[in-house]
């Protein structure tokens, strides 16, 4: 058996469910025995399985099945908008589309939890003392909505887009004028959602998202990479970069449903900007 060979057999049992999540792997001395190869071979095998998200390799623990997340694909599509340049109209189009079903989905769908930790993520919201912690939550609640969609395929697609979906935030939260116009609209829709309210869900998702359009100006047509480092470049410490601080505003998502309170598993919040306070993005 090659190095692939052994990576698609874990791989297969992994995606079945026959190694489920949380389980440790046999070792690596043990995989190179059973198997008849190496053990440099299988530790790039594991290797391979780690690049795609399927394992935790834990250093002196072993090797774990790991959770899918929402944004499992995120860092893999990152790269793929920066180079074909998407603007924020791009961003806007596919996050009206795709959010403004979720939340219809959502006021439908929606359970006590649910609601909970979208005010979980509303309050951390309201607590938090800089841009990028600020857009850590603002992040969390719209996540949490697609979640409340309880449709795994919704979830994922809205855990795929959360690179350029933070930096627009970035964008929003650092102005003013953005921020109170979008303000009122999150506590809007959760009212939509625990009132069981689809079409107003619907709608103040949608107008949510249009205050964007309508106050950017040239930025709306700009991409979504140059108009983030334009607007976040007074955070960034000397030999900082803009993915530094994304990896630090994007908060380590738990599994696919699992709670969206938006509880970020540690770092500061690599910022103290002080615009467009109050719960307030895009």
């Amino acid at each position: 058996m090659s190095r692939e060979g052994l990576a698609a057999y874990l791989e297969e049992r992994i995606v079945a469910g026959r190694l489920a999540v949380g389980a440790k792997l046999p070792s690596e001395r043990q995989l190179a025995e059973r198997f008849g190869l190496s053990r440099p071979i299988v530790r790039e095998a594991l290797r391979s399985l780690a690049e795609r998200d399927l394992v935790d390799v834990q250093p002196g623990r072993g090797v774990y099945v790991r959770s899918p997340r929402a944004t499992d694909a995120a860092h893999r599509l990152d790269a793929i908008f920066r180079r074909r340049q998407a603007t924020v109209r791009d961003l806007v189009e596919a996050r009206t589309t795709l959010e403004c079903a979720a939340a219809a989905l959502a006021a439908t769908r929606a359970d006590p939890g649910d609601l909970a930790a979208l005010e979980g993520a509303l309050a951390r919201f309201d607590a938090a003392a800089g841009l990028v912690e600020r857009a850590r939550y603002d992040l969390a609640f719209h996540l949490g909505v697609a979640r409340a969609a309880h449709n795994p395929v919704i979830e994922t697609m809205f855990g795929a887009i959360t690179g350029p979906t933070v930096e627009q935030m970035l964008r929003s939260l650092g102005d003013r004028a953005v921020a109170e116009r979008s303000l009122p609209y999150h506590r809007q829709i959760v009212s939509a959602l625990r009132d069981r309210d689809a079409e107003g869900a619907r709608a103040a998702m949608a107008a949510h998202l249009a205050v964007a359009e309508d106050l950017y100006g040239d930025d709306f047509d700009r991409s979504i990479d140059a108009v983030a480092r334009g607007e976040v470049g007074q955070l960034l410490a000397p030999g900082a970069t803009l993915e530094t601080l994304l990896r630090e505003a994007v908060p380590t998502a738990g599994p696919v449903r699992a709670a969206a309170d938006g509880s970020p598993d540690g770092g500061n919040d690599g910022g103290n900007g002080d615009a467009g306070r109050g719960h307030a993005g895009a």
